[in-house]
């Protein structure tokens, strides 16, 4: 077996060439590639500052405008107000206006015109009768 201490240890002389080898090519790092380096590690840093930053205010926002936008729900009334329900036959639709205008008059009134009815249906188009006259319906 080799005595690690023999000068004539091959493994021994390989790592010595090695570490000659280094210490020869071996230079210190110039200052600008140094000061490059850490102003890229500062650039990095406060843009990550900076994100997180935004990050917190926008949740924030968020938060805030959550909570003032919650309206208050709204309080039902002690009693109940008396409501005419339509009956069960009934549809419940649009609602329709019913207007009186002074229709033409008609042989053998005494009022001097009949009244007329104008309705508008859910549809939106009005029509308007005058049950006295002889057919005086406008079209849809």
């Amino acid at each position: 077996m080799l005595d690690p201490q023999d000068p004539q240890d091959p493994l021994r002389e390989m790592f010595r060439q090695a570490a000659a080898s280094g210490q020869a090519r071996a230079r210190a790092v110039p200052v600008a590639r140094i000061a490059e380096r850490a102003r890229r590690a500062h650039r990095r840093r406060v843009a990550l500052v900076a994100g997180a930053a935004c990050l917190v205010l926008a949740g924030g926002g968020v938060t805030a405008a959550a909570l003032l936008s919650d309206a208050p729900t709204p309080v039902v009334p002690a009693v109940s107000p008396s409501v005419d329900l339509p009956s069960p036959g009934e549809t419940t639709g649009a609602p329709s206006s019913t207007t009186t205008e002074p229709g033409p008059p008609t042989p053998g009134s005494t009022t001097g015109g009949a009244s007329a009815a104008t309705t508008q249906p859910a549809g939106g188009q009005r029509t308007t009768t005058h049950p006295a006259g002889p057919g005086t319906t406008s079209p849809p």
